[in-house]
């Protein structure tokens, strides 16, 4: 198709096309049943016609023997519209069979035997569609109408519409004589055809709808991917050139919005080291004039503010630098490097304990998840006094838990408390240091990996700490 210009075809042409495909696909599959398997014969009879040839058949058969009939039915001028046999029963056994819908024909039939002569006829109704039916179907009708006209009156009595007649008549002999429509060999090939033709349409639909469904929905789905890890890496993640014209436009405009976004980020951050750059050169020189000072207590004041001012710009552009964000993913031991930051903190004196298992694989980035995890433990020890940490695994993720003893956070403060220079003066004080940016990197960070961070109260006071990271492969 891409020579008739059907890549540069807009969504509603593409999608009008796939309709027309799918009902041209109907139309050759009922085209190729029909000329694999025909349609069934449709015997219009005269009824006068129909009585005389079975009457005929019936007085030239009396008298003769079992071998002399046989060999008289088989050279009857009729058999191509009429089946005639002859059993020691009447052949009734048939499914919906009505005896009263053929009376004008018994009528006639009563009138042409010969007097005291037993006779029975059965017809089976017909419902459905003339194409659908898996037999012959025998349409008797009082004379051969020189113009055929539809009719829906199903009450019409002049016209017998059955798949299935039959007429049985008794024999001198005690036998009877059957006749019943000529029927062909095609009823299982119909049958076949009847349930393809549904099931072929069914499954051509399903596949084309599948194909239609999968270009339409892949660039959307590459439009989702791209915005995930912008929202998490910021990193550009160009969409590649779609065919669909609706589809390109949204994709030039999200790939110039995650490279303006990507400028802004990357200028914001050259201006922090810029500032940062410019801020060192005076700091130090009043470092230097601090010590100067003649008042001790004037001095270390002095000299308490200036490095708290350096640690807020430190700890500033670690928040705002994308050099973490950079840093490769590879197969972490999260279990070792909990174990290793508990322990790290309980030598410099703090009390926190590790609960779970060894060892636990994560694919993430060490260095990010290392700093996240410690400003949690390190917040959990400021203010917590005790921390226990504990570590639970599962087929598609890990969940870290941390608990502290310490005045925890209000509900509704709790999202205040992941904003940037937040600090919550209920239980945090100037006397503990921070800059209140250890909530906000480590959301930061686990947001980054596709993880979630919450924040609730602990049973007895103190404060939880749920941070669930996915596993390899799942989210990443």
């Amino acid at each position: 198709m891409k020579f008739f210009g059907y890549r540069a075809l807009g969504l509603a042409p593409r999608l009008a096309i796939q309709i027309v495909m799918i009902l041209f696909t109907m139309i050759l599959v009922e085209w190729i049943g029909s000329r694999i398997v025909p349609m069934p014969d449709v015997l219009f009879m005269d009824e006068r016609w129909l009585v005389k040839a079975i009457v005929d058949v019936h007085a030239r058969l009396e008298g003769l023997s079992p071998v002399e009939q046989e060999s008289a039915i088989a050279h009857l001028p009729s058999n191509d519209f009429l089946n005639f046999y002859i059993s020691a029963e009447p052949d009734t056994d048939h499914a919906d069979a009505d005896p009263k819908r053929a009376d004008t024909l018994a009528e006639e039939l009563r009138r042409q035997l010969r007097p005291g002569t037993n006779f029975d006829i059965t017809a089976s109704s017909f419902r459905g569609e003339f194409e659908q039916s898996l037999t012959a179907i025998a349409v008797v009708v009082e004379e051969l109408p020189i113009r055929m006209v539809p009719s829906n009156d199903e009450g019409d009595e002049a016209v017998l519409i059955t798949p299935d007649l039959r007429i049985h008549i008794a024999l001198s002999d005690g036998r009877w004589l059957n006749v019943r429509q000529s029927i062909d060999d095609s009823a299982i090939a119909r049958l076949l055809r009847n349930i393809a033709g549904p099931a072929i349409g069914i499954l051509v639909i399903l596949l084309i709808s599948m194909r239609a469904s999968h270009v339409l929905l892949t660039p959307l789905r590459q439009l989702a991917v791209a915005a995930e890890r912008l929202g998490r890496e910021r990193s550009v993640t160009t969409i590649p050139e779609m065919r669909v014209p609706e589809y390109k436009a949204i994709a030039d405009s999200f790939n110039n919005m995650q490279t303006r976004l990507k400028r802004f980020i990357d200028d914001r951050t050259q201006m922090l080291g810029a500032i940062s750059h410019d801020l060192s050169t005076p700091l130090t020189r009043l470092r230097l004039l601090a010590e100067d000072l003649g008042n001790p207590r004037q001095r270390e004041q002095l000299l308490a503010d200036i490095s708290e001012m350096e640690m807020m710009i430190r700890t500033s552009l670690i928040f705002a630098r994308d050099d973490a964000q950079q840093e490769p993913y590879v197969n972490v031991d999260i279990a070792s490097l909990m174990i290793s930051l508990c322990d790290t903190m309980t030598d410099a004196g703090e009390l926190v304990s590790y609960q779970g298992p060894d060892h636990a694989s994560l694919l993430c980035r060490p260095i990010a998840i290392r700093r996240a995890l410690t400003n949690l433990v390190e917040n959990g020890c400021k203010y917590g006094e005790e921390v226990a940490v504990e570590l639970t695994t599962q087929s598609d993720a890990v969940t870290i838990i941390l608990r502290d003893r310490g005045p925890g956070i209000d509900e509704q403060d709790i999202e205040r408390a992941f904003m940037p220079y937040q600090r919550l003066e209920s239980s945090r004080n100037r006397e503990t240091g921070g800059t209140g940016l250890g909530l906000t990197i480590a959301r930061d960070i686990i947001h980054g990996h596709g993880g979630e961070i919450k924040l609730g109260r602990r049973d007895g006071g103190g404060l939880t700490v749920t941070v669930t990271l996915p596993r390899p492969g799942k989210a990443i």
